[in-house]
């Protein structure tokens, strides 16, 4: 579809479909032409797109616990002879 044919009259009686605006580029097309978009627009076919792939990654939990911990030891104080 052209831009001469988006922004065409849509203004046709069709049974069970109505007139809508694409959320995107602001033309009239009827409800059946438009697409419900991954950000939850509805939009028309030039104006819709998937989901790009790197959204779904999901970086791995990262080990905050170190494997074993120990009690602070005492101080261990040793003597120097000055001769």
């Amino acid at each position: 579809m052209s831009f001469a044919q988006g922004s065409g009259s849509k203004d046709f009686f069709k049974m069970g479909d109505w007139n809508c605006i694409c959320d995107e580029c602001g033309f009239k097309f009827k409800a059946s032409e438009l697409r419900k978009r991954w950000d939850g627009m509805m939009v028309c076919k030039q104006d819709w797109e998937p989901r790009h792939p790197a959204d779904q990654i999901r970086a791995r939990q990262e080990r905050q616990k170190p494997p074993f911990v120990r009690p602070e030891s005492k101080d261990k104080f040793t003597e120097v002879p000055y001769i």
